[in-house]
């Protein structure tokens, strides 16, 4: 298949597939395959994948959620907490079927990047992967949370934390089933202004590391 948008293949970059489903796992990577990946590794959980992550520190991590005995959220909430920097920055699609708003609240916060619905399309998976490559992000971090900034914009704004507040009825909401547009327009989509950290939150280490990404990715 040609790559979505003509846009540059990832024959440079090495990618990380977590999911329970061999079957899912098989899928990914042969998405990634068509669209010009050739470095790719697997897990069955998320405690396999912290393994191989800090082993073989790959670009990106594309995990599911609903996995035994370590889920998609705890995963990425260690990876967060590490001590390993090259954990602790590591890019994260979460690729779930739960489309429940309470579910979407709750695993944005715990620090992925992107947030894709099953069933994966190479059109919508390079979309964010490419999202992630060419809108680097910085890191913020708070009493709360830690993780990528969701408003990509150059400015930065020096009111309260946005985190946390206000959306405590979101984090409970599991009667609102979203779709992608919806997931990326209210919680993902970059943005021209503003930001949810002031100056004195956030954390460079976290757009050196995308920028070094998106380095790799044109060579």
């Amino acid at each position: 298949m040609s790559i979505p948008g003509g846009g540059p293949g990832l024959a440079n970059l090495q990618f990380l597939i977590v999911d329970d489903h061999a079957q899912i796992r098989s899928l990914v990577r042969t998405i990634l395959f068509a669209l010009g990946g050739r470095h790719i590794l697997d897990a069955s959980d998320g405690g396999e994948s912290l393994k191989i992550a800090a082993e073989a520190e790959p670009d990106i991590v594309i995990t599911d959620w609903a996995m035994e005995p370590v889920s998609g959220v705890e995963m990425v909430k260690t990876m967060r907490q590490s001590n390993n920097d090259k954990l602790k920055y590591m890019p994260i699609i979460m690729l779930t079927g739960f489309s429940e708003r309470g579910r979407i609240v709750s695993a944005r916060d715990s620090g992925i990047n992107e947030y894709l619905l099953k069933p994966v399309s190479p059109r919508s998976l390079y979309s964010l992967i490419r999202a992630i490559i060419e809108q680097p992000c910085c890191f913020v971090k708070t009493k709360a949370y830690f993780g990528p900034d969701r408003r990509r914009g150059s400015e930065i704004f020096y009111g309260p934390d946005k985190r946390g507040t206000g959306e405590e009825g979101a984090q409970m909401d599991m009667s609102v089933q979203m779709t992608q547009d919806e997931i990326e327009a209210e919680y993902f989509m970059p943005t021209e202004s503003g930001s949810t950290a002031s100056a004195e939150q956030y954390v460079s280490p976290g757009l050196s590391r995308a920028q070094e990404l998106a380095k790799k990715n044109r060579r």
